[in-house]
């Protein structure tokens, strides 16, 4: 899938209603930029944004993080992401000029294109704020997104149950494999909370802190959230395991009955296949005798194993 290439200014002060889109930024604008062009990068880079940061931010392997080059700022958060039918996660970069806030992700995400639809309370000119409630929607992604893993571990737990195909232990490892991406996000995000609580690389006003310990509480939830989903997936394949194994051995007794009650009409068979002298063998109904008889000892012999609870 290729995604087109954007780049948004958008400027609103307390004062206003609406979102404006600009032309030129003014100081207190947001600059949103997706998969930026050569062109894009330069016009960043004149604002003051180190390109090293440009490249962070575009980077898919980056961790949350913060770094600071002269006047700039630079945040890194992991987001959940759909990419088709998987989901990952995907960095975004945060970065705090003089005059600027810049956003830059190498994919259109959920979680920036909320703000463009202006949303109640958000004002560009408030970057503190504006900081955490990109954090707050990051966080409420996250435990939407763990929503919907709950109710795919849950199918695919009847599904292990009532059916001993690849398919199932598959769609377990891919849930695994999201989990992972998420846990590791999570916790990178939480390390940068705890940065930013420190006051030393960004201001905390006081009206904003209830939303900080929003976001501390609900990003917490969704670690332990991950930790509880990541280890009913390792029971549950545990389980499959086991019952995989439960199976084999069940197979292997019934496989080991069936041999030995087919081996006796081979016996009485190769005993009477001998070019030599036998009892009864010149009697006229002497081969119905030793079919029926070999009949009736191969089913009493499957009758003892199944008194013995073999089968």
């Amino acid at each position: 899938m290729t995604y087109q290439c954007m780049l948004n200014i958008l400027f609103k002060k307390s004062r206003d209603a609406d979102l404006k889109s600009l032309e030129e930024p003014l100081a207190g604008s947001w600059i949103n930029v997706v998969k930026p062009t050569k062109k894009e990068i330069s016009f960043l880079m004149d604002l003051g944004v180190p390109r090293d940061f440009i490249g962070s931010s575009l980077d898919p392997d980056e961790q949350p993080r913060i770094d600071e080059e002269g006047s700039a700022r630079l945040i890194i958060l992991k987001l959940p992401h759909l990419f088709q039918d998987r989901l990952e996660t995907l960095p975004i970069g945060i970065i705090f000029t003089d005059k600027y806030v810049i956003t830059l992700s190498q994919h259109p995400t959920k979680v920036l294109e909320s703000f463009l639809n202006n949303p109640k309370g958000f004002y560009t000119t408030k970057r503190t704020r504006f900081l955490f409630q990109i954090f707050w929607v990051v966080v409420n992604k996250y435990l939407k997104y763990l929503g919907h893993i709950d109710k795919k571990i849950d199918n695919a737990g009847v599904n292990v149950t009532k059916s001993m195909g690849n398919e199932e232990i598959i769609n377990l490892l891919e849930i695994q494999k999201a989990l992972i991406f998420f846990k590791n996000g999570a916790s990178g995000n939480q390390r940068v909370i705890n940065k930013i609580m420190t006051g030393k690389f960004i201001e905390v006003y006081g009206q904003d802190e209830d939303i900080l310990d929003d976001i501390i509480i609900d990003n917490q939830q969704a670690l332990e959230m991950i930790g509880t989903y990541l280890d009913i997936i390792k029971n549950t394949m545990d389980a499959y395991a086991g019952i995989v194994g439960n199976n084999l051995n069940v197979l292997m007794k019934l496989l080991a009955v069936l041999s030995i009650s087919m081996a006796i009409p081979t016996m009485i068979a190769s005993f009477y296949g001998m070019n030599v002298v036998l009892p009864f063998q010149t009697a006229p109904h002497i081969f119905g005798a030793l079919a029926a008889l070999s009949i009736f000892l191969s089913v009493m012999s499957y009758y003892v194993f199944f008194k013995l609870k073999w089968v």
